[in-house]
């Protein structure tokens, strides 16, 4: 009985390291075409640094991107520009949000920050938005970029980017 037990509490400090290695939205669904108010969750520094650095890459259709004040933190905007200019309320936009980037402002390794952002989704049932996020600890770096193949676990991953998948308009 000691023996599993044990067996069981080492299986269970796995799954929990492995579940606090990853950023992570708080909600990983939304409807398409929609505004979508997106609070990713930064789990832990770099091997015991704190972090003083996030950045978060933008996917393709994702637009109109505005981010939320973290006390403490500076914010600026990366534009990226677009292969096709697309309309947004009748006005020819050339140019989009290309990547949100939080500095200095900080928080130890052991625990957890949320950075937020609000945007309009893509009219795009099905797809999953895989949101590449660049983790800066002083001189340590972690790339949460590892995207999964359509039908894979992203989990599965070593550094797996944070996802959202957009659900069918009804729900199903």
């Amino acid at each position: 009985m000691l023996i599993r037990s044990i067996i069981g509490l080492a299986v269970i400090t796995q799954i929990a390291g492995h579940a606090s290695a990853h950023v992570v939205f708080n909600v990983d669904e939304a409807e398409p075409g929609t505004f979508h108010t997106a609070q990713l969750r930064v789990m832990h520094g770099c091997e015991g640094q704190p972090t003083d650095h996030v950045r978060i890459v933008m996917p393709d259709g994702v637009t109109r991107v505005t981010p939320r004040v973290v006390p403490g933190w500076d914010i600026s905007v990366e534009m990226r520009t677009l292969d096709e200019p697309i309309l947004l309320h009748g006005f020819e936009v050339k140019q989009v949000v290309g990547a949100l980037i939080w500095s200095g402002g900080s928080f130890p390794d052991f625990a957890y920050e949320q950075f937020e952002f609000r945007a309009m989704l893509p009219d795009d049932s099905g797809r999953r938005l895989d949101f590449v996020v660049n983790q800066g600890c002083g001189d340590l770096r972690l790339d949460w970029d590892d995207i999964a193949a359509p039908d894979a676990d992203p989990w599965a991953l070593e550094e797996p980017a944070p996802y959202i998948t957009l659900t069918s308009k009804n729900g199903d």
